[in-house]
């Protein structure tokens, strides 16, 4: 059976290199630094080899990419095999069993010993500058935990749909700014970051546990701000990051696990941090509430079942209730939830237009 062969041949790393993974490794001729990249996939064979070859493709040398298979059902064991006979610099290993998102990210993030390390999921890609820019960036300010930029969108079929711009108005963000702006919260174009490994490693990767299945990204970093790490921000859009369609049955029965991650982010990470510095907690409750106010576009999905309903309505009021939520509940069991969605696309676009204007001035 080709499960059994697969479940065999799990505990094997393919690596064209003796060394292992926790060896210092050389930084490379003239003192310039090194760059790995890390991709956590599950299910994702389909996209993999294009993932992977956005990274061969950059003008900066990569001197690693790590593939972690996070127990995947799919034929991602055969295609990496492929790949990895193809390119030298791929490393790939499969999970004995699914530890998870952020599990999963965790090992394959604290796995390379290049200076910096790039996050990137294996349906989203590189443009060719990327790691160039930002590692340039990163450069120009050693107290940076992490880089990110400007993203175009992509879809299920990877046709560009719009382009994700974050507006700064500068490109280094201090770790105090950063907790503040990251509050409402993370406060990038797309999850593709290029991250400094010391801060990283002091901050020790992402929450492995199996409950954090949403908003490690968010978590980690106000963690790293929160040690006096800053923040670097590219206007060019240098990647490429995949949005599903909202027409999957699991999106929505998805969201209280998330809202479950969003309470921890907010009471477990940033209410002591305000508390430790005197600032006002109540400006924490207000983004709760706001949080809850977007989640209610959930409530009216046909694929949850009457008591999923209950439970969704009851994590919303956990998160962050409110008169006006109660108000936004009851409109949405009338009915009247399409009437808001229509205002928050007109928002999106009307907000991208505006960002674009304030990019090209910054550019």
């Amino acid at each position: 059976m080709v499960v059994a062969r697969l479940v065999s041949r799990t505990n094997s790393i393919f690596m064209h290199s003796t060394e292992s993974a926790g060896t210092p490794k050389s930084s490379g001729e003239h003192g310039a630094q090194t760059v790995a990249v890390c991709i956590g996939t599950y299910n994702q064979a389909q996209y993999l080899r294009e993932c992977i070859e956005s990274a061969l493709a950059q003008t900066n040398p990569i001197q690693e990419i790590w593939v972690s298979d996070d127990a995947s059902a799919d034929n991602t064991f055969e295609v990496m095999e492929e790949i990895c006979r193809l390119y030298p610099t791929v490393h790939y290993y499969r999970q004995p069993r699914n530890l998870g998102i952020a599990g999963n990210l965790s090992w394959v993030l604290s796995q390379p010993a290049t200076d910096f390390v790039v996050r990137l999921d294996s349906d989203d890609r590189l443009e060719p500058a990327f790691v160039a820019t930002l590692a340039d960036l990163m450069n120009t300010y050693p107290q940076a935990g992490y880089a990110h930029c400007n993203i175009y969108e992509i879809d299920g079929h990877g046709a560009q749909t719009r382009m994700r711009m974050l507006h700064r108005p500068a490109v280094y963000e201090s770790p105090e700014v950063a907790i503040r702006r990251n509050t409402p919260s993370y406060r990038v174009a797309g999850n593709i970051v290029l991250y400094r490994s010391a801060a990283l490693k002091e901050a020790n990767y992402y929450h492995s546990n199996a409950s954090w299945q949403y908003a490690e990204d968010w978590d980690l970093c106000l963690r790293i701000a929160i040690l006096g790490w800053g923040n670097v921000h590219a206007a060019a859009p240098l990647a490429r990051y995949r949005v599903w369609g909202d027409d999957k049955q699991g999106r929505f029965k998805r969201n209280m696990s998330g809202m479950e991650c969003i309470i921890k982010v907010y009471k477990n990470t940033l209410e002591p941090e305000y508390i430790k510095r005197g600032w006002n907690t109540a400006t924490i409750r207000k983004y709760m509430r706001r949080t809850a106010l977007r989640y209610v576009d959930g409530i009216d999905s046909p694929f949850l079942t009457s008591a999923e309903r209950e439970a969704y309505k009851a994590f919303l009021r956990r998160l962050g209730d409110s008169t006006w939520l109660s108000v936004r509940i009851y409109l949405a069991e009338q009915g009247l939830n399409p009437i808001f969605r229509f205002i928050a696309r007109v928002q999106i676009g009307a907000k991208d237009t505006i960002k674009s204007c304030l990019t090209l001035v910054r550019r």
